[in-house]
């Protein structure tokens, strides 16, 4: 079954003749050999003799580069989801469809930010498999005052803390179950506060109780008074969304704290696909995307369902609902929206806070366009108009985000001993970022694969 499609390791790996950037400081290795056994790399020079039965890989015109890294994802959220009916078994056929798209977009680690505790335990048996699969890592089910904002807008996703001894059963579902982290959600609301917080016992319990297990906080808060209130109640270690605008008292408490904050610029981006059709005729979107979702992105009438149930949503008592859809769904607003995310991108890179790339592919399931793989890739873009030059754009979608999820020791850079997830590209990203989207092979783990190869495709 393709849902299982095995994740099977060479003998031994060869990839000669790459332009090697190893994310650790220093300038690109030309002409470069990576020597792979098993799953870890074993030596990086030039003319390095192939073990007897080697698979040897011809890298001349390609970069190697650290698998990439993305640090927020949702796997389980089909994009347009409410928009067409599945079955269970649908459903989780396109979950394990969208780990193998991340894995042939060149993405070899993923934090998945969100998700039910079913879609977790169908994730776990599908790895204890052996299905291909990026590196995943969860924060579990994320936890939700009551009527809070991951509640209301996912339902059956949350777990619902009400009380103090609550969030001790919750903390405790996400040690059994193996989460990184803890998720909580400080969203008063996207134009005016219609969620509730949590109260101050429950804050205290969520940090105190995190602190004692050891799982760090991440928190969902995006404009400047939520994440305020988060700096101020919880004192994560990581804010899921940038800034939805600049503010420089949020910017320069961010820096003094060290906190990390993942971009997430594509949740404004993704919205564009709307008024974009062309993104979906990109050749790697047509591999990777499931079927019953470009349709579903590519139907007209697709659109404004959206941009209604959005606003249903988000202003559910606000009157005049169509104008207000058509007000917040034109592409200008959506590009200003976005340039104000930018700029507060740039503060707080120039400010010293460590930006670690996230996508929020899947992001809602309302918006149909959040691929999961490409979405990646185009948020890697991103960094790259907001500023930040591709070294440092890359950076942030390998070095950084796996010194932030604690596994720098085995995987973000090229180095003799860390694990083989690598990916050669066409071309050179460290001049054109474009070049992630010419994948030539992807290293997971030591078994190298085409994107074809790893989507399952013939």
């Amino acid at each position: 079954m393709l849902l299982l499609a095995p994740l099977t390791l060479a003998a031994d790996l060869l990839i000669e003749h790459a332009r090697v950037w190893e994310a650790t400081g220093g300038a690109p290795r030309e002409d470069t050999d990576v020597l792979v056994q098993g799953d870890r790399i074993v030596a990086i020079g030039s003319g390095l003799t192939p073990p007897e039965g080697a698979h040897v890989i011809d890298g001349r015109g390609a970069t190697l580069l650290p698998g990439l890294v993305d640090s927020h994802v949702h796997p389980s959220f089909e994009p347009g989801a409410p928009f067409r009916t599945a079955t269970v078994e649908q459903h989780q056929a396109l979950l394990a469809a969208h780990l193998r798209a991340y894995v042939a977009c060149g993405v070899t680690t993923v934090l998945d930010a969100a998700i039910s505790p079913e879609d977790w335990a169908f994730v776990r048996g599908a790895l204890a498999s052996g299905a291909s699969a990026p590196r995943y890592l969860t924060l579990g089910p994320p936890l939700s005052p009551p009527h809070g904002y991951p509640e209301v807008v996912v339902p059956g996703l949350s777990s619902t803390v009400a009380t103090p001894a609550d969030v001790d059963r919750a903390l405790d579902l996400l040690v059994s179950g193996g989460a990184i982290g803890v998720k909580t959600a400080v969203e008063g609301g996207a134009v005016r506060d219609i969620w509730p917080p949590y109260s101050p016992e429950v804050s205290e319990a969520i940090r105190a109780g995190a602190e004692a297990r050891g799982l760090p906080l991440y928190a969902h808060a995006i404009s400047p008074t939520d994440q305020r209130r988060a700096l101020d109640t919880l004192r994560p270690e990581v804010l899921l969304h940038g800034l939805d605008r600049p503010d420089g008292g949020v910017v320069a408490r961010a820096a003094a704290a060290g906190v990390v904050v993942v971009s997430t610029l594509s949740v404004i981006d993704m919205m564009r696909g709307a008024w974009q059709p062309e993104r979906l005729a990109d050749p790697l979107v047509r591999l990777v995307v499931p079927q019953s979702e470009l349709a579903t992105a590519g139907d007209p009438r697709t659109a404004r369902k959206f941009e209604r149930a959005m606003v249903e949503t988000l202003l559910p008592r606000m009157t005049c609902k169509n104008l207000v859809a058509w007000a917040f769904a034109r592409e200008s607003t959506t590009r200003a929206r976005l340039g104000r995310q930018m700029h507060a991108l740039r503060d707080l890179v120039d400010a010293g806070v460590e930006i670690a790339m996230g996508s929020d592919s899947g992001a809602w399931p309302l918006i149909p366009y959040g691929f999961h793989g490409p979405t990646t890739l185009r948020e890697i873009a991103l960094l790259g108009e907001a500023g930040l030059t591709p070294s440092e754009a890359l950076l942030a979608s390998t070095r950084t985000p796996a010194r932030m999820l604690g596994i720098d020791s085995d995987v973000g850079t090229i180095e003799v001993g860390k694990i083989a997830d690598l990916l050669l590209v066409e071309g050179d990203p460290l001049t054109d970022l474009g070049a992630l989207w010419r994948a030539r092979i992807v290293v997971r783990a030591g078994a190298a694969r085409t994107p074809v190869e790893w989507i399952g495709g013939p």
